[in-house]
């Protein structure tokens, strides 16, 4: 029998962040199909570059870790309103550094500012706590400030931006790349870490640690 890698929501801590009109559970099979539609109906500019696999039914049923099937390295939760998924998360961990990397998010538009997404903070600190994990990390896109600031407010902070990370339809429907910044969250010490010395740095990445309050040995 495969060894679980995530553990059941119902085994982390309360959730006491997210209002209580949302609930949230794992994806689970029967989902997928109306989740495909959903993503494409909430963000229809990721339906190219890299976000245009979380459209395609076929890409949960074969990388996604589903409710009482065998684990995978990545897993998606979707929020509930009323008994309809009104958004969803999907977190990919790396087990050789235990690391958490944000792959996707997605909110329907009338339930954005509503408290509904909050979840994405509270299951991202209490699956590192219950994993051992070091770091979460993800991309955030630089069109719009709200999910800078909602990653922000989480606890995460900016430690890079990356030109053409990926591509979307603009409002023309034509396909333009993207900026995005690059956000992490440390969940262990840095004291931890092989140090950082100033002689195996560039001028250029030297500043850029400094910018970023990175320690550099002397």
């Amino acid at each position: 029998m495969q060894e679980r890698i995530w553990p059941d929501l119902h085994e982390l801590p309360e959730n006491t962040v997210t209002p209580a009109q949302y609930s949230y559970r794992q994806l689970s099979r029967s989902d997928v199909e109306r989740l495909s539609q959903l993503v494409r109906r909430w963000h229809p500019d990721v339906g190219v570059g890299i976000g245009r696999v979380f459209s395609d039914p076929q890409y949960y049923l074969q990388n996604v870790s589903l409710a009482g099937e065998a684990d995978k390295d990545t897993i998606v939760y979707v929020g509930v309103y009323e008994g309809e998924m009104i958004c969803v998360m999907c977190l990919e961990i790396n087990l050789l550094n235990r690391t958490l990397f944000n792959k996707f998010g997605a909110c329907a538009p009338q339930h954005r500012g509503t408290g509904a997404t909050l979840f994405a903070g509270y299951a991202i600190d209490a699956l590192a706590a219950k994993l051992d994990i070091a770091m979460a990390w993800g991309y955030v896109t630089t069109k719009t400030r709200g999910m800078q600031q909602m990653v922000e407010r989480a606890g995460f902070n900016p430690v890079g931006v990356v030109k053409f990370s990926d591509i979307e339809l603009n409002a023309e429907g034509e396909q333009r790349p993207v900026t995005e910044a690059i956000y992490a969250k440390y969940y262990k010490q840095h004291d931890a870490l092989e140090p950082i010395r100033e002689a195996n740095l560039t001028p250029k990445l030297r500043a850029l640690c400094q910018a970023l309050d990175v320690q550099v040995l002397e």
